[in-house]
């Protein structure tokens, strides 16, 4: 009998230590007078990985109990924090920074200038005017047309236009779908910004230059919507699912398949 309770108590003990272990991801939400407050880099110095918030103040780590995390932006006081039971049972931790003083050194302003003041070592020019017309140039009066085929992506995607014009019947619907790219483009790119490469990086295991890649790839999986919904947690976990079949090294081939409606 004492054996088997024991056993029992060994069970258990392990049982909280690796309990005790394992992190878990946190949404956090940090403030300055009750005001997000975005691009502030959050370390969590146990394990050496960070993050920055969003332009809602948003951010999420992977942490555990006890974790003591760096909170610093250029302009706020530096905070760090250690990770309480109440913020892993929560899954959430809301933390306020103030603003930083800095004192300036002294200076005194030797002489004082007027912004139409000239300087009498630079001379003006006063000769004719030269340009394309006065030389008469024979695209002087050329205007340049614009071409709303094309546009910048920045979240690394290929398109490929010759294929978008043989897929789509007319300008209106080739218009469309490159608006329609062009708006997941820019979520795509709110979404790395919401994250770290770190956290690609290190907890995703996907190389640095195939990140853009990776988010285009899980474009079809309601990545987007998941985001706009601010629905974090499913997020996160569609990303972790989705970087064990990232074929990261065709990744430099994959392409946007627009399809007819």
């Amino acid at each position: 009998m004492k054996y088997l309770i024991l056993a029992l108590l060994l069970f258990l003990f392990n049982t909280a230590i690796l309990s005790q272990e394992e992190r878990k991801f946190i949404t956090g939400e940090i403030k300055l007078d009750s005001f997000p407050i975005h691009n502030v880099h959050i370390l969590n110095r146990t394990t050496n990985t960070g993050t920055v918030s969003n332009d809602l103040g948003m951010f999420m780590l992977p942490v555990k109990l006890g974790d003591r995390l760096s909170i610093s932006h250029l302009n706020l006081k530096n905070r760090t924090i250690s990770i309480t039971k109440k913020n892993i049972d929560a899954l959430a931790i809301s933390i306020a920074l103030t603003n930083q003083a800095t004192l300036l050194r002294a200076f005194t302003l030797k002489k004082t200038r007027g912004i139409f003041e000239q300087d009498k070592d630079i001379l003006i020019y006063t000769g004719p005017k030269v340009n394309a017309q006065t030389l008469k140039l024979p695209y002087a009066n050329t205007k340049i047309s614009t071409d709303d085929a094309v546009f910048k992506i920045q979240s690394g995607a290929v398109i490929s236009l010759s294929n978008l014009v043989s897929v789509l019947n007319g300008s209106k619907k080739r218009a469309k779908a490159l608006r329609k790219r062009s708006f997941e483009d820019t979520q795509l790119v709110k979404i790395r910004n919401f994250f770290t490469d770190d956290f690609f990086i290190t907890d995703l295991h996907i190389q640095e230059k195939h990140i853009n890649s990776f988010l285009n790839f899980c474009v079809k999986k309601n990545i987007i919507r998941f985001f706009n919904k601010k629905d974090n947690l499913r997020l996160t976990k569609t990303l972790l699912r989705e970087s064990n079949l990232f074929p990261q090294e065709d990744s430099s081939l994959i392409e946007v398949a627009f399809k007819k409606k």
